[in-house]
């Protein structure tokens, strides 16, 4: 079974077996579906272009949020 993961108040979380998706979202209008969690060699080449994926996939700084206020994968990571 495919891991479904989310951001949720500054932590990923993933949904444990039995928990509805549908219902998760509704109890939890904050939280963004993640499709995938980046590598460390991704990760490292964003550092080298300046910039890093937000957890949402907007481009930012590697230590800031994006247009919508969530984190870069970094800081979502605790790398900075």
């Amino acid at each position: 079974m495919k891991k479904i993961r989310y951001y949720r108040a500054g932590r990923i979380r993933t949904l444990k077996p039995g928990i509805d998706q549908k219902q998760y979202e509704l109890d939890h209008p904050d939280a963004v579906k993640i499709c995938r969690v980046p590598s460390d060699t991704t990760l490292m080449e964003w550092a080298n272009d300046g910039g890093c994926e937000a957890v949402d996939g907007c481009w930012t700084e590697p230590d800031g949020t994006c247009e919508h206020g969530l984190p870069s994968w970094m800081l979502a990571l605790n790398m900075i």
